[in-house]
């Protein structure tokens, strides 16, 4: 399975065949009622987490049908996987969706693993910026002037053409155009990662109690139109 590397570590507590095995042994229990139902799927829809409980439908050669809010059938729609969480399990879980019936609210799971969620450990919220907001870094002589992929509390990472030379942990100043104010920080880049066919640059922010109003207030009406976009999608 392929998924963002970011999101989560795959862990091994004995070889992927038995750790797969332990954990339909479990999701099994909790369908006929041996342990108690506390199922929690998660999803992230544009760094969004959408979490609900879970009902098993059914188990049959390796796929597991559960029975989930429509709005958690969208998120798995778009990432094809889900995180599995229960008291019941050693570890979170991640599975492949193979299917889902969207009338029915059933997805169709298969291929476990243990994973560590390393999404969940981060210290800010993170948001997908969904319109076109430009910012620039400008750090030694070097510009970096694009769009922002995506913005936290803590840091904003610039979608913008290949070519600067600026170097790990050189410091800086962010422009950052905002719907509701222009704001200049200073800031820290830290890398780049190439997102064909532009490079995105992550910043790290040196925030002051102003701007982090601002970028509250502009991460909070992102994620209104999130939410909206992903209830849209499940009319």
């Amino acid at each position: 399975m392929s998924y963002h590397s970011d999101q989560y570590q795959l862990l091994h507590v004995k070889d992927p065949q038995k750790d797969e095995a332990a954990i339909i042994e479990v999701l099994s229990a909790i369908m006929s009622d041996e342990l108690s139902n506390d199922l929690v799927l998660l999803n992230y829809y544009k760094e969004i987490p959408v979490s609900f409980g879970a009902t098993i439908e059914r188990i049959e050669g390796g796929v597991v049908d559960v029975m989930v809010h429509k709005l958690q059938i969208v998120a798995m729609l778009m990432q094809k996987m889900t995180f599995i969480k229960s008291k019941h399990l050693s570890h979170c879980v991640i599975a492949k969706v193979l299917k889902v019936k969207r009338e029915e609210s059933v997805a169709l799971l298969t291929q476990f693993s243990y994973v560590n969620i390393q999404s969940e450990q981060r210290m800010y919220v993170r948001v997908t910026v969904v319109g076109k907001v430009e910012a620039v870094f400008i750090s030694d002589k070097q510009e970096v002037r694009g769009t922002i992929s995506d913005i936290s509390y803590g840091g904003v990472a610039i979608l913008a053409p290949k070519g600067s030379d600026i170097k790990e942990n050189a410091m800086g100043m962010l422009t950052l155009y905002l719907p509701a104010a222009k704001l200049d920080l200073p800031g820290m880049f830290l890398r780049s990662d190439e997102q064909h066919p532009l490079q995105k640059y992550i910043i790290k922010l040196d925030t002051d109690p102003r701007s982090e109003k601002v970028i509250s207030h502009f991460i909070f009406q992102e994620q209104i139109g999130i939410l909206r976009e992903l209830k849209d999608m499940c009319a």
